[in-house]
């Protein structure tokens, strides 16, 4: 099988079912990004080489192919025809519960937040608030297709919701493993003060 068709060269692609659409479409936007979430990831996963890892290579693998799934039921033309088909697998709503879970263990070991956080501290924290800041924008791109396609609020935005939630909450725990204190966000006028003698 070739990399290339050339299918794709007049500026349209296809959704799964075969319907064509502008590569600009919305449909194509949302997973577009979930793809990039998916590799940002992927670099995360590849800076997290250090024993212990920070990051549960298992458990992120199982949320990479959790975002395959998002991504094809957003590129399906037709996504409960394709899901009864068993063209594409369907998140589950105990992923959801699965991410909340493993948030709950990281917070267990991190100090209590009390204040914002800059993003930054070890590389792999770093790269982690990057993939949140992409997961965001993800969840963003899917809430902007309810409106046509209302079914995406059951499972699909609460997934990406919380998975914003466990990355920025890994960066935390990557940073803490690192021996690095995470960077509080202190406006300027409590930095006035917190500084005075």
């Amino acid at each position: 099988m070739k990399i290339y068709t050339r299918g794709g060269d007049g500026g349209e692609t296809a959704l799964i079912g075969g319907v064509r659409v502008p590569k600009d479409d919305r449909r194509v936007a949302a997973y577009g990004t979930v793809d990039e979430l998916n590799a940002v990831l992927g670099l995360a996963l590849s800076h997290d080489s250090q024993e212990p890892r920070a990051i549960d290579l298992t458990e992120m693998r199982t949320v990479q192919e959790d975002l395959f799934t998002v991504g094809a039921r957003l590129a399906a033309n037709d996504p409960q025809r394709a899901i009864r088909k068993g063209t594409i697998p369907q998140l589950e709503e105990d992923r959801v519960t699965a991410l909340e879970a493993w948030i709950d263990r990281l917070d267990a070991e991190l100090p209590v937040l009390d204040a914002f956080v800059l993003p930054g501290g070890s590389l792999v924290a770093a790269q982690l608030h990057v993939a949140r800041t992409v997961c965001r924008r993800a969840e963003r791109k899917v809430v902007g297709l309810l409106e046509e396609q209302p079914d995406l609020n059951d499972v699909i935005v609460p997934y990406l919701n919380r998975l914003s939630d466990l990355l920025f909450t890994l960066a935390r725990f990557a940073n803490r493993r690192s021996g690095l204190e995470d960077t509080s966000w202190l406006p300027q006028r409590k930095r006035s003060e917190s500084d005075a003698p």
